[in-house]
């Protein structure tokens, strides 16, 4: 179950602007969604409102429900609602998207969209690296990485589980900061005069555990979004490996990709 309060149904008022031209070239479904969506994008009906039944609009819209059903579908895939069993057509958050190319910090990205970040820090330890880690910070054998384990919050509501590791030696003392108030990042960049020009990142879906569950309040058989991100600084150096889980049904991530010609991709013939 959702953490959002499920609501009793508002009267149709809303949707009653909604006019289809069954002549037009686009298809009604299309016409149906693309309109919903607009009023629920709008503000109009919060998380939690229980959308009118399937009869209400089909005799509203004088369509079938199979036509109804498919506009529902497509304002799913796109996040604007939920269908529970026994509880009827929700509507649900709305997830956030950032576009990969953006290399900026959890609460730089949230600010960005109009947000209120905040952290919850569960565990800040200095720890002997496992093998790997050490390798990518390029550490000798004794020397000791920062692990700060972190719950980020959007507007309040846990949004993402996060692991960032950084080599004590680039900045030390840093556990005299509150990293539950303060950006990583601008702590870097104004204590520490280093700042991130560029990252890596691997992303993937799992199935939650059980601590992921509970920290990030996930509904039932709802995924995560894992991104294991490498962050450089200005030159070159690897300053930091973070592995952060994400709720599925809050988060997404937009890659743009660009087509080579393809007598590049083959090569020109002479």
């Amino acid at each position: 179950m959702d953490s959002a309060v499920i609501m009793s149904t508002p009267a149709i008022t809303p949707f009653s602007s909604i006019r289809i031209d069954k002549d037009a070239s686009t298809p009604i479904y299309q016409q149906i969604a693309e309109a919903i969506g607009s009023l629920l994008a709008s503000g109009v009906l919060p998380p939690g409102y229980v959308l009118p039944p399937e009869r209400v609009f089909c005799a509203q819209f004088g369509i079938s429900r199979m036509t109804l059903r498919q506009a529902m579908s497509l304002l799913d895939r796109e996040g604007f609602v939920n269908s529970r069993r026994g509880v009827g057509t929700v509507v649900t958050h709305r997830r956030l998207s950032r576009q990969q190319q953006e290399a900026l910090s959890f609460s730089e990205e949230i600010r960005a969209r109009g947000g209120r970040p905040e952290s919850r820090l569960i565990s800040l330890d200095l720890a002997i690296p496992t093998p790997s880690v050490r390798d990518f910070f390029e550490l000798h054998e004794q020397q000791k990485v920062y692990e700060v384990q972190r719950v980020r919050l959007k507007d309040g509501e846990a949004l993402a589980l996060e692991l960032a590791r950084l080599p004590e030696r680039l900045c030390p003392g840093l556990d005299r900061f509150d990293l539950a108030r303060s950006s990583l990042y601008e702590i870097l960049e104004q204590s520490y005069g280093i700042r991130i020009v560029a990252c890596d990142e691997e992303i993937s879906a799992e199935i939650p555990n059980s601590q992921q569950r509970k920290l990030l309040s996930l509904p039932a058989r709802t995924a995560v979004l894992v991104i294991n991100r490498k962050a450089y600084m200005e030159d070159g150096r690897p300053l930091e490996l973070t592995r952060s889980v994400f709720r599925g049904d809050r988060y997404s991530v937009i890659v743009h990709a660009v087509r080579k010609n393809k007598s590049i991709l083959q090569g020109t013939s002479s």
